[in-house]
C-alpha cells in the first residue's frame, strides 16, 4: 500500500470515528436510509409506451435500455430524481431566486443579484427556442421527475425532511436551471472589472496591466478613458453584487478544464480525454448514465436536472469540454446627477434608472421587498446614494433583450448525442450561445476536431478589458460573432489537440473572445507530455490527468534564485526551493514553500496598493497573473512599496516575500522544517452544505484528504489563499478517458459517489479512486452491461 492511500484512508478512519459511535446507537440508518430508491424488482403503471429497463453496475451507474427516445427520457428523469433530488431542487431554486424561502435571510442576497442577472428569464428563454421534436424529449423527462415525486409522496430524502419541503412538481423551464448557472459561473472577466472599479483611483491604466497580464507577450488594449472614469465617485458595491463569489449550497465554478484527443493511439483509434475543473460540491455536479434506444446510444456524464449527455460518447464519436473563458461580462460606468442618483447621461441624453420591486418570500409566510434599478445597458450594482458622481451596470447575456440572443444548447447536446462523425458533431456545437466552450471530437474513422462553441459578444468604441464608460454614449454590443468566425481545427498534422483555458486565438485575428486567460501552464504541459507519445494508451493519459508537474515554477523560480539575498530565512528558502524538484505532491516540503512564497509575494507586491480589495485579486489565481510577469518587468512602480520611506525593487520584494513565507510556515506548520509538507496544508473536503460541524458534519461529510496540485498544474487542485488557507475550492469534476477503438473500455471517475443522499452506499463510493488517480469502466454493450450488472430495475406501463 502506498503512501498516498496509507493517507487517504487513515483520514477516513479519523472523520469515521464519531460518526461510528452514533451508528452502533442505531441512529444514523434510522436518520438517513428513508427515502432511499428502489434499484431493484419493478414498478408498475408508469407513463411509459413500453418497458424500461434500468441496470445498475458496482458504482450505481444506471445503463438505460428502452425501445424509443421519448421513454428513454422519461427514465432518465426518473432516476436522476431517484439519486439527486435534494441537489436538483437546490440548483432550481437557485436558478429561480427562490433559495431564500427554505435558507431564510442569509440567502437573500444570492436571490436578489440572480434575479439582477436575469437568470430566470434565461431558463425560460431557452425553453421557448426549443423545436417540437426537443420539446417532446423535454416533457418525457419531464414526466420521469414528477412521476417520481408522485410515488415517493412523503418518504423523501433526508433534507427535505430537515426543511420541511415537499417539492413542486417540476416546470420545463426547470430543466434550464443549470445552464442558466453554468452560463454566469463560466464567464471569466467579472471579478477583474470589480476590482478595477473598486481601486480604479489606487492605480492608473497602466499599472492594470501587470494586474491583469492576460497572456505571455499580450498587446493590451489602450482604453485611456478609463483613467477618466477612475476617478468618478462612484456609489459603493450593492451588498449582493460579490455574493456568488463567498459560499453557497452549490459553489461558483472557476475557469478551468482539459481536454485533448490524439488520432493514431496504441490500437491505431483515436483516444480522447477529458476533466472538467469545477467546484468541489456534496453531491458531485455530474452523474453518470448509459441510455439506449435503438436510435440513440450513447453514455458518459450528465447532470441530474437535465436531459441527455453533457461530455461522453456515441458508438461513433467521443467529445469533452472546456471552458472557452469567453469576455460576456461588461461593466458600464454612468456619470449620475448627485442631487438625483438615479437620473444618468448617455450622450447626450439624460435618462431615468427603471425601477423593478421584486418580492421574495421567507420562512414562517414573511416577505421582504426590495428594488432593482436598471438601466439601458443593464442593472446597476452599486448603491444608489446621493452625493455619488456614478453609478455601474451590469451588461450580459441574462439582461439582453430576449430577441438578442437565442440560445439552443440543449439541442445542441442532442445533436451531439446523435453525431456520427467529427463534422456532425463540431456542426452540433453551434447551438450553444449562453455557455462558450472548447469542443474537442473525435471519431472512429480516424477523425479529430476543435470547434469554439458560444456567443462572442462584438463590441464598439471599448475592448471589454476594462469597465466601459456607458455616458460617453459611443461604447457597446453590436451583435455576436458568427460560429463559422469562431476558431476551429481538424485533424491537424501533429496529429493531436489539446485545450486548457489558454489563449486560443492570435494577435491576428480580428476578436480576442477575451483578455481573461488562465496561465499557459497546463497547456504546455499536456503538449509536451503528448509530444513524447508517438500512440499513447488510456494508461498514458490517465498518468497525463495525474501529472502535477509545475511549469509555472520552471518558469518563475530560476530567476528568483539567481538572487544573492542577505536574510537568513530567505537563504535558507532559496535552499529548500533549489532541491525541489517542481512536482506538487502532497509529502512535498518543496511544493509547500512555493506555494505559501507565491501568497507572500503577491502580498508584498500590493498590500500597499489594493489594501482591503487585495482578496478579491486573490480570487483571480487561477487566470495569468502578476507574479508571471512582474519579473520581466524590473522598473514596475509595483516592486516600490509605497507604505516605506525606502525605494524597494525586486530584491528586496523577494527577499521579503521569502522571510515571510518561512515565518508563516513555522507558525501554522511548527518550527521543524523537516515536517513541513504541502498536503498538511493543502487538502480537500467535501463538504455537505447543510452540515457545518457536530454530528452532521461527521454523517455527511467526508475529508479532509491530503491533496497534491495547485491552480496551474494539469491535476488541478485550486484555492483562494486570501486568509492563508489552502483548502481545496474546485477540482476535476470528473475524468474519462474514450478509447475509439473499444468503448466498453471507456474510463471514468466521479468525485462522490452517484447518490445524494447520505448513507446511501454510492454516496461516497468514488473518493477512494478518484484521490487516488484510479478509473472505473464505463461498459458500452449489451454483453459487458450484464457482465457488470449488480441490480436491473423493470419501469413498465
Amino acid at each position: 500500500m502506498n503512501r498516498g492511500r496509507q493517507a487517504y484512508r487513515l483520514a477516513v478512519f479519523l472523520s469515521w470515528i464519531f460518526a461510528s459511535t452514533i451508528l452502533l446507537q442505531g441512529c444514523a440508518s434510522l436518520l438517513l436510509n428513508k427515502g432511499f430508491p428502489h434499484y431493484a424488482g419493478q414498478i408498475q403503471s408508469l407513463p411509459l409506451r413500453s418497458s424500461v429497463e434500468v441496470i445498475r453496475d458496482k458504482w450505481g451507474v444506471p445503463h438505460i435500455y428502452a425501445k424509443d427516445e421519448h421513454d428513454l427520457m422519461m427514465a432518465q428523469g426518473f432516476v436522476h430524481a431517484q439519486d439527486r433530488l435534494w441537489q436538483m431542487e437546490v440548483t432550481r431554486r437557485l436558478a429561480q431566486g427562490r433559495l431564500s424561502e427554505i435558507a431564510g435571510k442569509d440567502a437573500l442576497m444570492v436571490d436578489y443579484f440572480v434575479r439582477l442577472l436575469g437568470l430566470p428569464d434565461l431558463r425560460s428563454r431557452a425553453a421557448q427556442a426549443l423545436s417540437s421534436e426537443e420539446l417532446d424529449l423535454m416533457q418525457a423527462y419531464l414526466t420521469g421527475i414528477n412521476t417520481y415525486l408522485k410515488l415517493q409522496g412523503e418518504d423523501l430524502p433526508l433534507e427535505f425532511r430537515s426543511a420541511g419541503l415537499k417539492p413542486e412538481p417540476w416546470a420545463i423551464e426547470d430543466l434550464f436551471s443549470s445552464l442558466a448557472l453554468n452560463a454566469w459561473f463560466l464567464q471569466t472577466n467579472y471579478k477583474q472589472e470589480v476590482l478595477a472599479i473598486k481601486a480604479a483611483s489606487k492605480m492608473g491604466r497602466q499599472g492594470w496591466e501587470d494586474l491583469f497580464p492576460s497572456h505571455p507577450g499580450a498587446l493590451l488594449p489602450k482604453d485611456e478613458y478609463f483613467d477618466s472614469i477612475g476617478h468618478l465617485k462612484i456609489g459603493p458595491l450593492h451588498p449582493s453584487a460579490l455574493v456568488f463569489h463567498r459560499n453557497l449550497p452549490v459553489s461558483p465554478s472557476p475557469a478551468a478544464s482539459n481536454n485533448w484527443a490524439v488520432a493514431k493511439s496504441q490500437d491505431g483509434k483515436p483516444l480522447l480525454a477529458n476533466d472538467p475543473h469545477l467546484a468541489l460540491t456534496v453531491p458531485g455536479i455530474w452523474y453518470f448514465c448509459h441510455l439506449y434506444a435503438p436510435e440513440f446510444h450513447v453514455a458518459g456524464a450528465s447532470m441530474a436536472g437535465t436531459p441527455g449527455i453533457v461530455i461522453g460518447h456515441n458508438d461513433s464519436v467521443a467529445w469533452g469540454l472546456t471552458n472557452v473563458m469567453t469576455d460576456c461580462v461588461d461593466l458600464f460606468v454612468l456619470r449620475v446627477d448627485p442631487d438625483h442618483p438615479t437620473r444618468y447621461r448617455v450622450g447626450d441624453r439624460a435618462l431615468e434608472m427603471q425601477r423593478e420591486k421584486v418580492i421574495f418570500r421567507l420562512p414562517k409566510g414573511k416577505t421582504k421587498e426590495m428594488t432593482i434599478f436598471r438601466t439601458i445597458y443593464g442593472p446597476v450594482i452599486t448603491q444608489i446614494q446621493e452625493g455619488m458622481e456614478a453609478a455601474v451596470a451590469l451588461k450580459w447575456y441574462g439582461t439582453l433583450a430576449r430577441e438578442d440572443l437565442e440560445d439552443h444548447t440543449e439541442g445542441a447536446f442532442l445533436s451531439l448525442c446523435r453525431a456520427r462523425s467529427v463534422e456532425e458533431a463540431l456542426k452540433a456545437g453551434k447551438g450553444i450561445a449562453f455557455t462558450g466552450q472548447n469542443l474537442v471530437v473525435a471519431d472512429r474513422e480516424g477523425h479529430i476536431g476543435w470547434h469554439v462553441t458560444g456567443a462572442v459578444p462584438i463590441r464598439q468604441g471599448y475592448s471589454g478589458w476594462l469597465p466601459a464608460d456607458g455616458s460617453s454614449g459611443i461604447m457597446d454590443w453590436t451583435g455576436f460573432l458568427s460560429y463559422s468566425d469562431l476558431p476551429t481545427r481538424v485533424d491537424p498534422p501533429e496529429g493531436w489537440i489539446a485545450t486548457a483555458n489558454q489563449r486560443v486565438v492570435s494577435d491576428q485575428d480580428a476578436y480576442p473572445i477575451s483578455f481573461a486567460w488562465t496561465g499557459p501552464y497546463r497547456h504546455q504541459r499536456i503538449a509536451q507530455l503528448l509530444q513524447e507519445l508517438s500512440a499513447p494508451s488510456s494508461e498514458d493519459f490517465r498518468r497525463i490527468q495525474m501529472d502535477v508537474h509545475s511549469l509555472q515554477a520552471e518558469r518563475i523560480l530560476p530567476p528568483i534564485l539567481s538572487f544573492s539575498f542577505q536574510a537568513e530565512k530567505a537563504k535558507a528558502a532559496v535552499e529548500i526551493l533549489r532541491g525541489w524538484d517542481r512536482k506538487v505532491e502532497p509529502e512535498s516540503r518543496g511544493a509547500a514553500l512555493y506555494e505559501v512564497f507565491l501568497t507572500q509575494w503577491v502580498k508584498t507586491l500590493l498590500e500597499d496598493e489594493l489594501e482591503e480589495d487585495l482578496p478579491l485579486y486573490f480570487n483571480l489565481t487561477e487566470f495569468y497573473s502578476i507574479q508571471d510577469v512582474i519579473l520581466d518587468r524590473p522598473d514596475s512602480p509595483l516592486w516600490d512599496r509605497i507604505d516605506t520611506p525606502e525605494k524597494e525593487g525586486p530584491r528586496e520584494i523577494l527577499e521579503i516575500s521569502l522571510a515571510r513565507a518561512m515565518e508563516w510556515l513555522g507558525k501554522r506548520l511548527g518550527p521543524d522544517a523537516g515536517k513541513w509538507t504541502w498536503g498538511r496544508l493543502h487538502t480537500v473536503y467535501f463538504q455537505h452544505p447543510g452540515a457545518k460541524g457536530g454530528v452532521a458534519a461527521c454523517l455527511l461529510n467526508r475529508g479532509p484528504f491530503p491533496a497534491p496540485g495547485d491552480c496551474q498544474t494539469i491535476n488541478v487542485a485550486g484555492f483562494v489563499p486570501a486568509e492563508g488557507g489552502y483548502e481545496v475550492l474546485w477540482i476535476p469534476s470528473l475524468r474519462m478517458i474514450v478509447p475509439l477503438g473499444d468503448l466498453d473500455k471507456t474510463r471514468f471517475i466521479g468525485t462522490m459517489g452517484q447518490s445524494g443522499q447520505p448513507g446511501h452506499p454510492h454516496y461516497d463510493d468514488m473518493i477512494e479512486p478518484w484521490i487516488m488517480g484510479e478509473m472505473a469502466i464505463l461498459p458500452f454493450s449489451r454483453a459487458e452491461v450484464e457482465k457488470a450488472e449488480v441490480s436491473r430495475l423493470l419501469l413498465k406501463p
